[in-house]
């Protein structure tokens, strides 16, 4: 498939995926040096970046501003059919560092060891740079397309996309009429639950985000004369109670179908329908935040001086709920757990995505190329503990999937959203040929 060159009307040589990785290994290294992260974003800066390397290889693309210095991408390989694209969807922000606690500077796109380094190596301009990549080797191929391929770069995703998918599904909906999109989200692995066996993972739900913040206001005084009504007091206990709140284990039906699937390919002995989410639980810990609804105190906030009993306070919390959980049900759980009348709980941000089905024509792709690339591989639906944007597309009925042909090790894993983050060589090797042969497969006539 898509092995004709259209411009010659002869057979396209093989392609050197060696030197398409190192291609996409120097260019990875230069976008790291793109600073986006977020706050305050500066999107545009990518959007100018991919703008002209796109340009230069004669692909015409569009920036649509959403805000000062916020911007989104997009560039279409056209085919001859009205077929619904196949999306590449990547996001241009990353988020903050702690550089004195990095080994190298995070935003110098250092290579050295076997890996590019830097913040958003894995999250997520390592897989932006492997979708460039795909539709950069399909544009020299002259590969004719049944199915049009489109590369969408969006804005502030680490932050909850109010300047990217949020805004294009709001001003520019048609950029998001997709027939099927593959994002972040479905890592790979070396192993995977104790196995010694590789994984693709194709990442089919998510749990949902909850951010709420705590508020207690109480009566203000002097640091010298303590009182019952201390703010600081009032909102310590809630915190305490937020943090000793014991929620049942909640194995939900994507986690579940995950389950059974690494069941069937025998990286775990334990059948998930003869077993309670307890004992899963106990099993593996690793998947205790893919079985419960989870909470991070993110941020403090109090007082103005040392001598001084302020009169409000302050508590951010993270809250990622499993799949199909009611919103107002665990703020009504919360409210119970903390019980104080004095402590509100406000809404920042909430969304809600609904699963992908399997058995679509990409799925399958997917499947069928992990297979012959590594047949000692299996491909295993994922759930994502964060979330993506991904979301977006679900809600609209579009079939999307977080993939990411990588296998990531204990230590690439680590680095997401942490210190010394980085990608293999070898890792952007495997996933520049599995991602170009999933959408030829797809979209090549």
């Amino acid at each position: 498939m898509g092995l004709t060159d259209a411009r010659a009307g002869t057979r396209a040589p093989e392609i050197d995926w060696d030197a398409v990785a190192s291609e996409a290994a120097g260019l990875l290294s230069r976008y790291v040096r793109v600073d986006t992260r977020n706050p305050p974003g500066n999107e545009a800066l990518a959007c100018e970046f991919i703008a002209g390397l796109l340009a230069s290889e004669g692909i015409e693309s569009r920036t649509l501003v959403s805000a000062p210095g916020r911007a989104n991408l997009v560039a279409d390989l056209a085919a001859a059919s009205d077929a619904k694209p196949l999306i590449l969807l990547n996001h241009t922000d990353v988020v903050p560092v702690e550089a004195e606690q990095w080994s190298v500077p995070p935003l110098a796109g250092v290579v050295r060891d076997g890996y590019v380094w830097g913040r958003g190596a894995l999250d997520m301009k390592g897989m932006a740079v492997l979708e460039l990549m795909t539709l950069l080797t399909l544009k020299r191929r002259g590969v004719r397309l049944r199915r049009p391929v489109r590369f969408l770069a969006v804005a502030d995703e680490e932050a909850g996309s109010e300047f990217g998918v949020e805004w294009l599904d709001r001003h520019h909906p048609d950029v998001l009429d997709g027939g099927f999109v593959i994002n972040e989200g479905g890592y790979g692995a070396e192993n995977y639950l104790g196995s010694e066996r590789p994984l693709f993972g194709v990442s089919m739900a998510e749990k949902s985000p909850l951010w709420l913040t705590l508020r207690a206001t109480g009566k203000p005084g002097h640091g010298s004369s303590p009182h019952e009504d201390n703010v600081l007091d009032r909102m310590v206990r809630a915190m305490h109670r937020v943090q000793t709140w014991q929620r049942p284990w909640l194995l939900s039906p994507p986690v579940a179908e995950a389950l059974r699937a690494a069941h069937a390919e025998g990286y775990i002995d334990l059948d998930p329908d003869a077993a309670s989410p307890d004992e899963i639980a106990d099993r593996f810990r690793s998947l205790r935040t893919l079985l419960s609804n989870t909470i991070s105190a993110t941020g403090l906030q109090s007082g103005v001086k040392h001598n001084v009993i302020p009169a409000t306070a302050s508590a951010t919390l993270d809250c990622r709920l499993v799949p199909g959980y009611e919103k107002q049900r665990f703020i009504d759980e919360l409210k119970a757990a903390i019980d104080d009348p004095k402590v509100e709980i406000e809404v920042a941000f909430a969304s809600e995505s609904p699963s992908t089905p399997a058995g679509t024509e990409l799925h399958e792709a997917i499947n069928a190329v992990c297979r012959q690339v590594m047949p000692e591989a299996a491909v295993l639906p994922r759930v994502t503990a964060g979330f993506t944007d991904s979301r977006t597309f679900r809600r609209r009925g579009i079939a999307a999937y977080g993939f990411v042909p990588m296998l990531l090790g204990p230590d690439e894993q680590g680095g997401m959203h942490g210190n010394n983050e980085r990608i293999s060589l070898r890792n952007l090797r495997l996933g520049v040929e599995v991602l170009y042969r999933v959408v030829e497969r797809v979209c090549a006539e």
